[in-house]
């Protein structure tokens, strides 16, 4: 698989998490997570330059579909679970 199908999944993974930031960015966790959606900004601006590989993404690509589905489960049925953010990841 070529180097810009590994980013692009990658990129696609980090995306959904950040749209997720203002949403918890409203819950109690907001002020400490504000530090990581900082941090994974940054990492998505320098995505070209990071080398990885098929078994990086799938693990990156699983971690991002059980985080999603713990907060749809802690979160229940607020609006912004099930919303763009839970898309299936490519």
């Amino acid at each position: 698989m070529n180097a810009t199908h590994l980013a692009s999944r990658l990129q696609n993974c980090l995306v959904t998490i950040l749209e997720l930031e203002d949403a918890l960015g409203q819950t109690h966790l907001g002020p400490a997570l504000q530090k990581e959606f900082t941090v994974l900004k940054e990492v998505v601006q320098r995505l070209e330059s990071v080398a990885v590989e098929e078994k990086d993404v799938c693990r990156i690509e699983a971690a991002t579909g059980r985080f999603l589905a713990e907060l749809k489960e802690s979160l229940g049925d607020r609006p912004f679970i099930g919303g763009p953010a839970s898309r299936l990841l490519q």
